[in-house]
C-alpha cells in the first residue's frame, strides 16, 4: 500500500519555493514599473525640448519678419455657456 502523505505537509514543504517566486514576480513587477516611469519621464522631456525649440524659432521668425512684438499664440477662449 502506498504512503499517504497528508496534504498540510505538501504545503508547508512547498512554502519557502513559492514564496520565492511569488517575491521574484513582485521585485521584477516593481523594477518593470520603475523602468517604464522613467523611460515615460525622459521622453516627455524630449518633446518638450522639441516643443521649446519650435517656439524659439517661430519667434525668431516673426522678429527676422520686422514684427515688433511677436504674434502670439494663445488659446482662444472657450464659449461659456449660463447655467439657469
Amino acid at each position: 500500500m502506498l504512503p499517504v502523505i497528508p496534504v498540510f505537509l505538501i504545503g508547508a514543504a512547498s512554502a519557502p519555493l513559492i514564496k520565492k517566486i511569488v517575491r521574484g514576480t513582485v521585485k521584477s513587477s516593481v523594477k518593470l514599473a520603475l523602468d517604464a516611469k522613467r523611460v515615460a519621464h525622459e521622453i516627455n522631456e524630449d518633446l518638450s525640448d522639441i516643443a521649446a525649440e519650435a517656439t524659439a524659432e517661430v519667434f525668431a521668425a516673426d522678429l527676422k519678419e520686422g514684427s515688433e512684438v511677436p504674434r502670439q499664440t494663445a488659446k482662444k477662449a472657450r464659449p461659456t455657456t449660463a447655467t439657469p
